[in-house]
């Protein structure tokens, strides 16, 4: 649960700034706890696990002017990473300032890890971190970001244009190394070179990974921005050969709800961990909605707004358009998160490893353990310390009945306690009709050419936005 007391400081929020943002709070609060996909499950202390992935948009540095983000937006945000256990975020600038105020909403049992910045076009200089609570998860001390060997680089001899970045963490007692993605996005075209790059990428970095894990028989986690356009397509593909599960339902993670650019997939120990949810958080039905475009009317940056001289838009629709597709992604983001529930009590499989049934049948009475300091002694010296002192048998006096040795009752069966969550090992995900017919009339209708021109012709005026200010 964040700290909300800075809605308390007149000098950064006023009365009605405090009540608008604390009624979007409760909103988002009761969506947080609907029903998974659409909610996130309540945190458990030691039997479940969840794991979730954010895109921050541009987190925060406000290069295309459409910011920066609003002290309200940091409040959002923390409220939704503190559903996790763990948050994987991308997009994360130079800067760690704003991230760091989110951490002192968080509160003081949050902490973070993240990567340097990236140098080169692709890399935007942008860095990964991993944001996670201390009272459920602890980090194992190593880190690093993957580099491709010079024998393996991809075409051109290039490495990864955001080098992936591997943390080992534990819970409990399980283990486990979460991998975070940025894959460079190139083109969306499947014959160019951009899009064979971003091909390349997810291939080794899967294939790596799943290597790792075997090999290390370790639990792997790779999960983030991994640009994937739908369930069909070859980055997919290029993900799930490698050996990595994915949840039986996937979501599409982008705000405009067409393309499944996000995931999280695993490789995990069978008896180690199950799954038992997934989903991803549509903050849009709670804060910045379209019905809420009149309240941050007035706060819209008129650089990229028509505006009469009375400040008034001379296109109302086309001033909402803005507010709903381009300035409210810089508020929150252009992503949405996603989050995966895995099973991670195995307690009661640890205990059964040292049952026997014949031991059980026979039964045996308690035996003098073995002193302490020797056996700590012992172990150094790999042997099993004995008993400090051994029962001797008495014998008896002539003409003296001892009494009847006390006979051993076979060992009832343990009872087990009910598992708190229980999931499945093997995730088997099915590709529904509805979710391939979804993606057939969005392509068919001409709405993803729409938008990918939409999308370039923004990025056209932002280049030339941007040239003309260095003029």
């Amino acid at each position: 649960m964040p700290f909300y007391r800075d809605l308390r400081l007149n000098r950064l929020y006023s009365r009605d700034e405090a009540d608008w943002i604390a009624r979007r709070l409760l909103d988002l609060r009761a969506q947080l706890k609907s029903p998974a996909p659409k909610g996130v499950p309540n945190r458990t202390l030691d039997s479940s696990l969840i794991i979730g992935t954010w895109n921050l948009r541009d987190f925060d540095n406000n290069k295309f002017r459409h910011g920066p983000r609003r002290r309200e937006s940091l409040h959002y945000i923390a409220e939704i990473i503190s559903s996790f256990d763990v948050c994987a975020l991308q997009e994360i600038n130079e800067d760690l300032e704003p991230i760091k105020q989110v951490l002192s909403l968080l509160g003081p049992t949050w902490d973070f890890i993240a990567t340097d910045v990236t140098q080169g076009a692709g890399g935007n200089r942008e860095r990964m971190a991993f944001v996670y609570d201390t009272r459920k998860v602890q980090f194992r001390h190593i880190a690093g970001e993957v580099v491709i060997p010079k024998h393996k680089l991809l075409a051109g001899e290039q490495q990864f244009a955001r080098t992936p970045f591997l943390v080992s963490f534990q819970s409990g007692w399980f283990r486990f190394s979460l991998c975070t993605v940025h894959i460079y996005f190139g083109d969306d075209s499947p014959g160019s070179e951009g899009y064979k790059r971003r091909v390349e990428e997810i291939e080794y970095i899967a294939k790596d990974l799943s290597e790792r894990a075997k090999r290390d028989n370790e639990n792997y986690i790779i999960l983030g921005d991994f640009n994937i356009k739908n369930p069909m397509d070859e980055t997919m593909t290029a993900l799930t050969k490698a050996g990595f599960q994915l949840p039986p339902q996937l979501f599409p993670s982008n705000l405009i709800g067409d393309k499944y650019y996000d995931q999280i997939a695993f490789s995990t120990r069978k008896d180690l961990v199950s799954f038992l949810s997934a989903g991803v958080l549509d903050f849009s039905q709670s804060v910045y909605t379209p019905d809420h475009y009149a309240h941050y009317a007035p706060a819209l940056p008129a650089r990229h707004r028509d505006l009469a001289k009375n400040g008034v838009p001379l296109d109302k629709g086309k001033d909402k358009d803005y507010y709903l597709k381009r300035w409210r992604t810089w508020q929150m983001s252009d992503h949405l998160p996603l989050w995966v529930e895995l099973a991670v009590d195995f307690s009661d499989e640890y205990l059964a490893r040292f049952l026997n049934d014949e031991i059980a049948a026979r039964g045996a009475p308690a035996q003098l353990e073995a002193d302490y300091q020797r056996v700590r002694l012992s172990r150094a010296e790999k042997t099993v310390a004995a008993p400090t002192e051994k029962a001797r048998p008495v014998e008896p006096e002539k003409g003296e009945k001892l009494p009847r040795p006390i006979k051993q009752k076979k060992r009832r069966k343990p009872r087990v306690p009910e598992k708190e969550k229980t999931g499945i090992a093997r995730v088997e995900r099915p590709f529904t009709l509805g979710e391939m017919w979804r993606i057939v009339k969005y392509v068919a209708s001409g709405e993803a050419g729409r938008v990918r021109q939409f999308r370039k012709e923004q990025e056209k005026k932002a280049r030339a936005a941007m040239k003309a200010k260095s003029r």
